[in-house]
């Protein structure tokens, strides 16, 4: 198997609107640390795949399908694209179910992914994979929720190795990319720039996705909202990450072949279902302000979408592949870190190491879990109770599938 690596930076438009947050109202000001588009590379003599990581809150199924045509045309037979959800990027269309992306956006997006794919395909080479998972504590916790203390975030690692040199590592962080606060017009990669940078070094590239972050931030272990911050986490992370085990799998790399993928129905939320989740909860008192905002901020989104009363069904593709013994799954939404979880742990022994990707090839939303509590992330999901399980099941089919009869390699924990 060829890996390659490739990077372009994606140009931002002063003035032009930020997502992120539903309370932001300035546009673009300038740029602390400049927004990157990643493409890695993985060939053989029968089939070429790309797996483009862009900072943005998030790609919609338009701009995702037009990038996959125009790979076509350049020799990348399949394509995935994914975003890092960084909360301090121009808007992408990021809204419950999903928006057309702003057309001069989705021009700059196209052209930035293109180039970075030329790049990786210049540069491959012959290497092999392996997978590390690193537990991290004091790097984040569960959001919107009063006192909640830090989890150890399973952080994982796939090493791309060129004999026994480590030359690239793309790593999955679930974990929101929200340092920056609501206010700020200023745009950067957020935590994961901060890794990024931490983690880069003579001779090897670094590249970082978000993972199921449905439910996970920062908001309990960070000390300050700036690119200090940033970096000060993002060199946390890296401490513990680091050293990476060179491949571990052995025998022959499996062939490279093209994603398998499984179409999924989702009932959209009713308003009837809504009406009976805010009884439930009245809002806070006394607890943390922001979470008390945010969760209006939620009553008020849903009450949007439910006056819409939406009837037909929302249909997504879950994807997953297998790149030299390593499955990785592709979710279009916001999954929450259980449900993440689930998907390797339902998975047969022969699937061996699952890595799941989030904000990938399309964007519908938060998909929590059946009986999470009712909080903003269940407020503005536009699907019924009971999505994330059905999109947690198609994935773990869809991974199944992907690695056929192929020997899985050994898993590593960190």
């Amino acid at each position: 198997m060829r890996v390659g690596h490739g990077m372009v930076r994606l140009e931002v438009v002063p003035g032009e609107p930020m997502g992120g947050y539903a309370d932001r109202s300035d546009g673009v000001q300038n740029v602390l640390d400049p927004l990157e588009v990643h493409a890695v590379t993985f060939a053989d003599d029968g089939h070429r795949f790309a797996l483009v990581v862009a900072d943005l809150i998030c790609v919609n199924a338009d701009v995702v399908e037009r990038i996959r045509s125009a790979m076509r045309d350049i020799g990348v037979q399949s394509c995935w694209v994914a975003a890092t959800h960084t909360h301090a990027s121009p808007e992408a269309g990021c809204s419950p179910g999903g928006e057309a992306t702003p057309r001069h956006l989705a021009d700059r997006l196209e052209a930035a992914s293109l180039a970075a794919a030329r790049s990786a395909m210049e540069s491959e080479r012959a290497a092999r994979l392996g997978c590390v998972r690193t537990l991290v504590p004091k790097l984040a916790g569960r959001r919107n929720v009063a006192d909640a203390g830090p989890l150890d975030i399973p952080v994982d690692t796939l090493t791309v190795t060129a004999g026994a040199d480590v030359v690239g590592l793309v790593v999955i962080s679930p974990v929101h990319p929200t340092i920056f606060p609501a206010d700020n017009n200023h745009v950067s990669a957020d935590l994961n720039g901060g890794i990024r940078r931490a983690l880069s070094a003579p001779g090897r590239w670094v590249v970082v996705a978000t993972g199921a972050a449905g439910d996970i931030s920062t908001r309990q272990t960070r000390q300050g909202r700036g690119l200090d911050e940033v970096d000060r986490l993002g060199a946390w992370l890296a401490d513990r990450v680091l050293p990476v085990p060179p491949h571990v799998g052995g025998g022959t790399p499996t062939p490279v072949r093209p994603p398998i993928s499984r179409t999924v129905t989702l009932a959209p939320k009713q308003p009837a279902e809504l009406d009976v989740a805010l009884r439930q909860t009245p809002l806070p008192v006394g607890k943390d302000e922001r979470i008390r905002w945010v969760l209006q901020q939620g009553r008020r989104i849903a009450e949007e979408q439910a006056a819409r009363r939406r009837t037909e069904p929302y249909v997504v593709d879950v994807e997953a592949v297998d790149l030299d013994g390593v499955t990785v799954v592709a979710v279009p939404g916001e999954l929450f870190l259980e449900l993440g979880e689930t998907i390797r742990s339902a998975a047969p022994d022969q699937v061996g190491d699952i890595v799941v990707l989030g904000y990938a090839n399309g964007y519908l939303g938060y998909l929590p879990a059946r009986d999470t509590q009712p909080c903003y992330e269940t407020y503005v999901s536009p699907v019924t109770a009971g999505s994330g399980e059905i999109v947690v099941e198609a994935a773990v089919e869809a991974a199944v599938e992907a690695v056929g009869d192929r020997e899985h390699p050994r898993r590593i924990s960190a």
